[in-house]
């Protein structure tokens, strides 16, 4: 159900404080920005503003019915960046091998720096309990906090990483980082967390044709990098190892087996599931085979799977492929499912797909497809994933829902929507404009008449996997400028030109956990008008079957 009213709200303050913000910060650059999302209950919007000296944001809404604000602004101090009010701190170690997307949220005066020698970075101010979308930011007050992360490059091949926190619970982490070798990576981390011991190692060997990386990690059954309610973010646990061998540009297998910890409450014990994985895939000529086994225990509870595949590509045209599932948990019946698809690409902005499954004695028949113009985008798909958080049906199929709508100029309409850990289905709406003066940005430093504008073109699209689901956090270099994929998987980079500028997709630099490889992407992007610019579509492959199967 969608809070039409909270978001109203929401939308009527930001709008009615954004002409004191102009009028105030002189800013002459503004994002406004509002949706709603069933995935985690919120309704509420945002305005991002930019100006040549600082930038910040404003955001308000509500989460599962409770109002909350923030706030945050940016500058520049000499060759330091200065920051007040909320910021999301990344907390990553050099032992993530497996997960490198661990964050809290903080509000106080924040101060850091980086160089070629290594980084710092101290806050002052309260723990806080984050909650928004990707419409907005906002949180709430905990505990006082006192920040200091470093990192020092000690030599050509060693690294120094220490992370400190001082509040209610204490956190002192100290790692190092070796790597003598460009194709091999190794770490140590110890210390304590939340008053929690800690320690892991591991390594990581990367070629043109092997993967291999591996931790192991003892902590605490409470342990927390940092003690807040939200965001509550899961930890690997005991042994982990992964082995990708590309045996040529044909045929790939992978081998994996991790143990994940999910935190149920804040403070309290983690929840422990173990999943092990081992998936293959070959393709030639638009033929491609491919399959694997899973496990899963959650709890005591084991569930294994099944997933094999296979299908052939005709050109750009036409695209032919079934899908054989079978789950079974404990003390469960055999589920199986089958499933047929074709998809028909009619024109270069139409496609048709048709999609035949059968499952528990009944066969269903559903369509979708994805159409693109210069204002409209919409795609309708189905995907299967894997839940080892639900071992008695692990396997589901489900709709993915991903349209936009430009409306006029830079403002934009979306809609998505995403499997849960749960199995349920959540959507998420939203919309986007910009709004900014093209001259008459006068510099605070100086009484010159020298103007700050936004560029005029824009290279946008989207980031998808295999399966049509949208990938957050891909990092792409267009030009000289690197962008990242938001949770819908969109980008966009402005350009006072056409270009063309050249385009690559950085796999190595995602910040989503998983091994990517890159399936589709153009080499070089050209720059358009709002009104004319074109979606354009990456498509890459996660090469890591226990989150997400084909």
């Amino acid at each position: 159900m969608i809070h039409l009213i909270a978001w109203r709200r929401a939308g009527a303050l930001l709008l009615a404080l954004l002409p004191q913000l102009m009028f105030e910060a002189h800013a002459q650059i503004f994002k406004v920005q509002g949706g709603s999302s069933t995935l985690v209950n919120a309704d509420g919007a945002q305005v991002d503003f930019k100006s040549p000296q600082y930038e910040g944001s404003i955001g308000a809404g509500f989460v599962n019915g409770k109002f909350g604000m923030g706030a945050v602004t940016r500058f520049r101090y000499r060759e330091y960046l200065v920051s007040a009010g909320d910021d999301l701190v990344g907390f990553q170690l050099p032992t993530d091998f497996f997960d490198s997307s661990h964050y809290f949220s903080a509000r106080g005066l924040g101060i850091s720096h980086s160089d070629e020698q290594g980084s710092l970075y101290a806050l002052a101010g309260e723990t806080s309990t984050w909650f928004g979308s990707g419409f907005f930011q906002a949180a709430q007050t905990e505990h006082p906090v006192a920040i200091l992360f470093v990192q020092r490059r000690v030599s050509k091949n060693l690294r120094f990483v220490s992370r400190n926190i001082l509040s209610n619970r204490q956190t002192s982490l100290q790692a190092v980082e070796w790597q003598p070798w460009k194709w091999l990576k190794t770490s140590a981390t110890g210390g304590a967390g939340s008053n929690q011991k800690y320690f892991g190692a591991g390594f990581c060997v990367e070629t043109d044709l092997l993967m291999l990386k591996a931790n192991y990690i003892n902590a605490g059954s409470t342990f927390r990098r940092v003690m807040v309610v939200s965001p509550l973010g899961s930890e690997v646990n005991k042994g982990n190892v992964e082995l990708v061998y590309r045996a040529n540009t044909f045929f790939n297998i992978t081998l994996g087996h991790q143990n994940i910890l999910e935190p149920l409450a804040a403070p309290g014990p983690m929840a422990q599931a173990s999943v092990n994985d081992v998936s293959g895939e070959f393709h030639f000529s638009g033929v491609y085979l491919g399959g694997g086994l899973f496990g899963s225990t959650v709890s005591s509870r084991t569930a294994t799977g099944a997933n094999f595949y296979g299908g052939r590509r005709f050109g750009n045209k036409l695209e032919i492929n079934g899908n054989y599932f079978e789950s079974h948990a404990y003390h469960q019946p055999t589920t199986v499912m089958l499933s047929g698809t074709l998809r028909e690409n009619l024109t270069q902005r139409f496609s048709l797909l048709q999609l035949v499954t059968h499952s528990d004695g009944q066969t269903t028949a559903a369509f979708g497809g994805d159409f693109i113009s210069n204002r409209l985008y919409l795609r309708a798909d189905y995907q299967n994933v894997y839940l080892p958080f639900r071992p008695n049906r692990p396997f589901q199929q489900a709709l993915a829902l991903d349209a936009g709508l430009r409306i006029a100029g830079p403002l934009q309409l979306t809609a998505a929507s995403s499997v849960g850990p749960d199995g349920h289905l959540r959507y998420s709406f939203g919309a986007s404009t910009f709004v900014y003066h093209e001259r008459g940005m006068i510099s605070l430093n100086s009484r010159s008449r020298d103007t700050f504008s936004m560029p005029k073109f824009v290279v946008q699209g989207i980031v998808k996997d295999n399966q049509g689901q949208p990938v957050e956090g891909a990092a792409l270099r267009i030009g000289r400028e690197v962008a990242y994929s938001d949770t819908l998987g969109h980008f966009s980079v402005r350009f006072r030109k056409h270009g063309p500028f050249s385009l690559q997709v950085q796999p190595d630099e995602f910040l989503s956990a998983g091994v990517f490889e890159v399936l589709k992407t153009p080499s070089a992007a050209k720059a358009e008008m709002d009104e004319s610019a074109q979606e354009i579509e990456i498509v890459v492959r996660r090469m890591k079957p226990n989150s997400q199967s084909r």
